[in-house]
């Protein structure tokens, strides 16, 4: 109990990562092989928010029972670089714990970035889960610093969460989620600079023709005017 208050305490100080708001579960099937779409859509007064969306299209593999790797490859269309081919991530998980109720894992990214004028990033995770028959809460927390000659700044600290209650009606989750951004690990952004995003998710998965397709979508609300004040996220996956 006092592991979650903490972590909404967090959600209202902080402010959400731009690691387009897809939180990791530490937990590792070895075999599983999947394709997935997800993205974001932006509603604002602002220009520089309204209407601006992000696609992500990933491949995942898992080689072994704690060791699988994805290939992510972002799009973003932006009020100054519409249709962007904005990077590439290749992604490694490592599941260092997996008990009933508890797992464990630590995620290692290199973001070979495309914009102009943009380093090439490494992002490192670690991945928690607290799961029964009748709820899970997944945190993600997030390390990322830029490389190479164009990189400035030191290391980012962020942070995601997901609390989602099982099969409410039927097959389908519900629960609520946050991402934070807490800015440099040397220099903390000020709140009125901060981002924040929480909100509501509701999930399904179901098979057909063999095959098991996952459905999420969810809408996160902005609560500092550094935020977008309204976001509606998906995420479509099929599993072989």
């Amino acid at each position: 109990m006092f592991y979650f208050v903490f972590l909404i305490i967090l959600q209202f100080y902080f402010n959400p990562a731009y690691c387009h708001h897809k939180i990791y579960s530490p937990r590792v099937q070895e075999g599983r092989q999947s394709l997935e779409w997800r993205g974001h859509v932006n509603y604002d007064d602002r220009v520089e928010f309204n209407k601006s969306h992000h696609h992500v299209f990933e491949t995942e593999y898992s080689w072994t029972h704690y060791w699988q790797s994805e290939l992510e490859f972002h799009v973003s269309d932006k009020e100054e670089t519409p249709l962007d081919w904005e990077k590439t991530e290749f992604q490694n998980q490592i599941q260092l714990f997996d008990y009933n109720n508890f797992a464990g894992a630590i995620y290692f990214s290199y973001n070979f970035v495309s914009e102009k004028d943009k380093a090439d990033e490494i992002e490192y995770k670690y991945l928690n889960e607290f799961s029964n028959e009748h709820l899970s809460l997944i945190t993600n927390f997030i390390f990322e610093k830029g490389v190479g000659r164009k990189a400035s700044g030191s290391t980012t600290f962020d942070l995601s969460n997901q609390l989602m209650l099982m099969n409410i009606i039927n097959d389908y989750n519900f629960g609520v989620l946050g991402f934070s951004e807490f800015g440099e690990l040397t220099n903390f952004d000020t709140f009125g600079t901060q981002e924040h995003l929480y909100g509501v998710q509701l999930e399904t998965d179901f098979e057909f023709s063999k095959f098991e397709y996952e459905l999420s979508l969810a809408y996160l609300h902005g609560l500092t005017d550094a935020s977008t004040n309204h976001m509606f996220l998906w995420n479509m996956e099929i599993e072989f």
